[in-house]
């Protein structure tokens, strides 16, 4: 039963017994159309890597469907097209990694243009009171200029470090060891900045927060990014083409099969000189 209505859904159309009025809100569509996201089929879509992060790119306008996705993979056109989808991909992603690494080079200026503060003289005894207040003040300052780092808002996380510095150069310190330690505290906080997704962090930071960043959806996604030029221009540079189907368990009898198919394959036709029928998809609007 379930093969008759796969044939039926090839010959007449998955919504071939709903009624025009249930038509309106669907459409028919073939893993070839203008449609569907290449990139999805291909390799990844950008716009799902960075779902709920300041680098959200928003949602695909692109139709994004797992079944046009293994239509594309079982065509005989696939291997043609796929070196057409791979240079799409390329040029958005060469885009987002272009107005990345500007954000890069304007965050290591910021950082270049900071000064270390001139240690605080102690004062007189009388104020050593003050120092654990203070102390637990500027920890406490501290950890709100990791999170605006981690948020991406560099200006504010920088003023609330001057602002910092500014209580560590006024107040009262009588012990030049637990000064030491203090400045010790905000020398482990500076500010650095990770070269893969732009984002700031504090330098010397705890494993646990080092490895959170490490697998966030932003670091990882840019990492794929990067990761996918470079194969890309790996390929250029090598003169090779195949370096998706190998990654993907396709063979070489499967290659060779491409090379043989030609302009053909790109008309729809298989190897054997037939017409693809291409099952569409029904897809809700």
């Amino acid at each position: 039963m379930d093969a008759q209505r796969a044939l039926l859904d090839e010959l007449m159309g998955a919504a071939r017994n709903m009624t025009d009025e249930e038509r309106k809100g669907f459409k028919e569509v073939t893993w070839d159309d203008k449609e569907v996201c290449g990139a999805y089929m291909v390799r990844f879509c950008p716009h799902d890597l960075f779902v709920n992060t300041r680098s959200d790119l928003g949602p695909c306008p692109r139709i994004h469907d797992p079944k046009l996705k293994e239509s594309f993979e079982k065509s005989p056109r696939h291997d043609a097209f796929v070196p057409k989808f791979e240079t799409e991909l390329a040029q958005f992603c060469e885009k987002l990694v272009m107005d990345l690494d500007r954000r890069v080079r304007r965050g290591r200026e910021r950082l270049a243009q900071e000064v270390e503060p001139a240690p605080a003289q102690p004062l007189s005894s009388e104020k050593a009171e003050q120092l654990s207040q203070l102390e637990d003040k500027i920890k406490n300052l501290l950890e709100q200029v990791e999170s605006l780092g981690e948020a991406g808002k560099v200006d504010e996380a920088e003023a609330l470090m001057r602002k910092t510095r500014l209580i560590l150069e006024k107040a009262a310190l009588t012990q030049q060891t637990l000064l030491d330690k203090v400045l010790l505290l905000a020398q482990e906080k500076k500010m650095a900045l990770c070269e893969i997704c732009g984002s700031f962090l504090v330098a010397n930071d705890a494993v646990e927060r080092t490895q959170s960043h490490i697998t966030g959806k932003q670091h990882i996604g840019y990492g794929m990014v990067r990761d996918f030029i470079s194969s890309i221009r790996g390929n250029r540079d090598g003169g090779r083409s195949g370096e998706w189907r190998s990654r993907n368990g396709r063979d070489g009898a499967r290659d060779r099969t491409s090379d043989q198919a030609g302009h053909a394959s790109l008309l729809g036709m298989d190897t054997g000189g037939h017409l693809e029928v291409q099952p569409p998809i029904l897809v809700k609007l």
